[in-house]
């Protein structure tokens, strides 16, 4: 049975993996498509553009890693059972749920394949990619219209432009004393050396029941919870972002009394992912058994993108409801997953 049980979970693991593969060099293609209207731009020429969308694609991979285990593992276990295998494993006296536990087993592998790649190799290609595109584009960094605002304690940033997480291009601090503004400092650069932020040169601009001074000085240190790797992390999508780095950020937004349900939510649905490619790979088990030997490769494959797609819009769906709605995050992420692995339950329990 233990030869059995391998033999299953590697073809699970391989027709996942070659799901995987297929759907990223989908995506490639549409990326590249959608990038090359950029080509040209200061020096992001061809090969900058074929970089950047190839390190995007560890991402992507990420993102769809659910639903390419489904479809893979669908069409590996389609096979198995159009040759009859998966009845001869039965008449030998493996079980439904065997089959089922040797799924799962393939299932935790990927799952610890997918959290590795979303937490350590898909934040750091979105960063390459990102840096390679601006730097081919001579530009810096960009943010949301109107700049970037953040709280640091009794502190008050407002950044036109990072041109880079350590360095801060237009930057005006509001400082406030019990809810009343007491001084507005403007610099053209602040940068942060390991300790503190260096505003240079700095116009304070003091407020005061006597009147308004201002003094030009040639730096000023201010120092506080708003450190580089906290800016780093708001010039990406949270999507993007690895569950540490989601974990401190929030932690700084909570400090600062700030909203961190964007952020709470792409913690979750980090959270959630491995889950979810266990769910659809269980999920895989009675769709096989219950369809007949007769069913065409295309036609598993339909089935699962159909599959797939639900999962991925519902997930989409509740994400965008709960921040509309205010859903506690958890709810919002894990809600999908649970349906679905409440679905293949049941459907494990009927099949015969």
């Amino acid at each position: 049975m233990k030869r059995l049980d391998r033999y299953i979970a590697v073809t699970v693991m391989l027709g996942a993996l070659a799901g995987l593969l297929v759907i990223v060099c989908l995506s490639f293609v549409f990326e590249f498509i959608d990038e090359a209207d950029d080509i040209g731009q200061g020096g992001y020429d061809l090969s900058s553009a074929m970089l950047v969308v190839a390190l995007s694609m560890v991402q992507r991979a990420y993102e769809a890693f659910p639903m390419a285990t489904l479809i893979g593992a669908l069409v590996s276990l389609g096979g198995l059972a159009a040759r009859g295998e998966l009845v001869a494993m039965r008449a030998v006296g493996l079980s439904v749920a065997q089959i089922a536990r040797s799924v799962v087993f393939a299932g935790v592998g990927l799952a610890l394949f997918a959290a590795a790649i979303g937490e350590w190799v898909a934040p750091q290609a979105t960063r390459m990619a990102q840096a390679i595109q601006a730097e081919a584009q001579n530009s810096e960094i960009g943010l949301a219209a109107g700049g970037y605002w953040a709280r640091d304690g009794n502190l008050v940033f407002r950044v036109e432009r990072v041109v880079r997480s350590d360095w801060l291009a237009d930057v005006r601090v509001y400082a406030m004393e019990d809810n009343r503004l007491t001084r507005i400092i403007t610099a053209p650069q602040a940068r942060h050396d390991g300790s503190a932020w260096v505003l240079s040169p700095a116009e304070i601009t003091s407020l005061s029941m006597d009147g308004v001074d201002v003094v030009t000085e040639p730096s000023l240190r201010l120092g506080g919870d708003l450190e580089p790797a906290t800016l780093e992390v708001v010039t990406v999508s949270p999507a993007t972002l690895a569950g540490v780095e989601l974990f401190r950020y929030i932690q700084y937004l909570r400090a600062n009394t700030l909203d961190s349900a964007r952020y709470e939510l792409a913690l979750w649905v980090k959270i959630t992912t491995p889950l979810a490619t266990l769910v659809m790979l269980l999920l895989t088990v009675p769709m096989v058994f219950a369809s007949p030997r007769s069913t065409g490769v295309g036609q598993q494959i339909f089935l699962g993108v159909l599959i797939g797609l639900a999962f991925f819009l519902l997930n989409r769906f509740l994400g965008n409801a709960g921040l509309v709605y205010g859903l506690p995050p958890a709810l919002s992420a894990l809600a999908p997953t649970v349906l679905f692995l409440a679905i293949a339950l049941v459907a494990l329990k009927r099949v015969r």
